[in-house]
């Protein structure tokens, strides 16, 4: 028997930090370039500035929407891509879509647990882990939570997402019982 669980992200908050301090990474860089006495470019960074104006304006009333974080975070990264293509060429803008793609990416991935007859296999963004049954003192479901405590005293504690099917705590927690007193 198999149990599969996916595990509740406590990262998308610290994503979200990271697309707003490229936000105002972007706004000082912006002031900084103004410092120019040249009349275009100076045009150029006022422009983009009420772009931003008007692009954190319309996030602030639809923020609330499912996908506004990311509808936002997609406009800016090309506001972003075009801002540092101007001022500094192609190859700032690569190292940005490099840098913004792996964010995406990562923040796209979830962490996986599951449980099978050679151990636990927790798969998380860049590597699955396997912690055989032996290494287990104890494994326990209870309301949502999953507690994987090792002999080692090292304890792993984690909320499941809701969305997964439901599951038989007793049912489960046998299950993990009978193999680590193999």
């Amino acid at each position: 028997m198999k149990y599969s669980f996916t595990l509740k992200d406590n990262n998308q908050k610290a994503y979200n930090l990271f697309t707003w301090f490229l936000f105002f990474l972007h706004i000082a860089a912006a002031m900084f370039v103004l410092n120019t006495n040249d009349n275009k470019v100076k045009l150029t960074i006022y422009i983009l500035l009420g772009f931003y104006v008007l692009l954190s304006t319309f996030y602030y009333f639809y923020r609330k929407h499912p996908k506004a974080l990311e509808t936002f975070s997609l406009i800016m990264a090309l506001m972003y891509a075009n801002f540092w293509f101007q001022q500094v060429g192609i190859i700032a803008v690569i190292a940005f879509a490099a840098i913004y793609i792996t964010v995406t990416v990562v923040k796209g991935k979830s962490t996986t647990v599951l449980f099978t007859d050679e151990g636990i296999h927790m798969t998380r963004v860049f590597k699955t882990v396997l912690f055989p049954w032996t290494a287990m003192e104890n494994v326990m479901l209870k309301d949502n939570l999953i507690t994987i405590d090792f002999k080692t005293n090292r304890i792993i504690q984690v909320e499941i997402v809701e969305s997964n099917r439901m599951v038989d705590e007793t049912e489960f927690n046998l299950f993990c019982k009978e193999y680590i007193s193999r």
